[in-house]
């Protein structure tokens, strides 16, 4: 028994210290951190990829920089094998914090850009995904924006305008299951290379038909109605509307600003018999804090009835010209087709959506508005 003893203490270190890695482990000094990755349209038929690499340098107080690398292949795994032998160190796309996509490629179809992320378990998946009008090589060697690595610049863009409710939050994984959703479609943030400030800007929202950019898109302005419709924010939006004509020499009278701080969107989908149609019915509650009201005297009911009035038919406006530019493309953003699907099958042909679907629906916002706070007056 003694001897058995002996033996397992003998063993165990040796059995430890062979459990204490994986087969398959990724060494971080064997990888080159890929930060970005960006897709251009190349000559002959051919994709060019440019990748944002980390550096981070020895010595601490040379500070960490972007190197930034491109290749031109005909597939996207020839672009991976061109990258290696470019790069010193295995290509590491699981950091990837950034998917930038050339609009013209996005117009042909996404898909074939994002099918290894899905296939690899490493991927990143909650990488933003962006269209870019222009190069996006070209936004990616800008290399630093304000004292900030242009990869953490556009990041932060983006995460502001989603916190605003100017954009949807998307990832490489959010978009997946739409991607293959009939019923559904969706946008992406469309970019585009300011050369005058040497920065990037946000143009609005790509919208997308299937897994092909239509080559419309909504401005910020019509992107924050958009969410408001959609269900998917109505809180904390900021809105400027032009309320009156009357001031010529002062404009600023004219104008309110206001924060929405609460909006209840409650949908309502019928089947008109007569016409062979779907409706839509929006019915929309609005409360808004004013901000900035240079003509005042809110605290007068008459007033605040008057600027509420104002603001619904404004809301009204905004929201018929956001449908109308969803359905001249077939963007089926609002995700109706689910519904169609699941509670009115019955009245489709052959249980399956048309082709523009979206189009023939008869969409009709109902907005009812509240003015909760008028600001502090002197």
């Amino acid at each position: 028994m003694k001897r058995l003893q002996r033996a397992l203490l003998i063993l165990m270190p040796i059995i430890l210290l062979s459990l204490t890695g994986c087969w398959d482990q990724q060494m971080l000094k064997e990888n080159r951190l890929i930060y970005g990755i960006g897709y251009d349209p190349g000559e002959d038929e051919k994709l060019r990829e440019t990748v944002v690499i980390r550096s981070v340098p020895k010595d601490p107080k040379a500070g960490i920089a972007n190197e930034i690398v491109s290749v031109n292949g005909t597939t996207i795994r020839e672009l991976r094998s061109l990258l290696n032998k470019r790069i010193s160190g295995d290509f590491a796309e699981g950091k990837a914090r950034m998917i930038l996509l050339n609009e013209d490629l996005a117009k042909i179809d996404i898909y074939p850009f994002l099918d290894s992320f899905y296939r690899d378990p490493r991927s990143p998946l909650g990488a933003k995904l962006a269209v870019v009008k222009g190069s996006v090589e070209k936004i990616y060697r800008i290399q630093q924006k304000e004292q900030t690595l242009i990869i953490e610049y556009i990041e932060e863009l983006l995460d502001n305008e989603e916190r605003n409710g100017t954009i949807p939050k998307q990832s490489i994984q959010m978009i997946g299951t739409q991607l293959f959703d009939e019923g559904r479609d969706f946008g992406l943030p469309l970019l585009h290379y300011d050369e005058e400030n040497e920065g990037v800007e946000l143009d609005g929202l790509a919208l997308f038909n299937k897994r092909s950019y239509t080559g419309e898109n909504l401005t910020g302005h019509q992107s924050k109605m958009m969410m408001i419709l959609a269900e998917e924010r109505g809180k904390n939006i900021e809105l400027t509307f032009k309320v009156d004509n009357q001031e010529k020499e002062n404009w600023l009278y004219n104008y309110v600003s206001f924060i929405i701080s609460d909006a209840d969107t409650k949908k309502d989908i019928m089947y008109d018999a007569s016409s062979g149609q779907f409706i839509v019915k929006l019915y929309i509650q609005v409360e808004v804090q004013i901000q900035e009201y240079a003509s005042d005297h809110l605290y007068k009911k008459e007033k605040a009835d008057e600027l509420e009035k104002v603001i619904k038919e404004r809301l009204y406006e905004d929201a018929i010209e956001v449908i109308t530019k969803l359905q001249e493309v077939n963007s089926d953003v609002f995700g109706y087709g689910r519904d169609l699907l699941a509670y009115h099958a019955k009245k489709l042909h052959e249980k399956r959506l048309p082709e523009n679907y979206f189009k023939d629906i008869q969409i009709k916002p109902i907005f009812q508005v509240t003015i909760t706070e008028t600001g502090g007056t002197y």
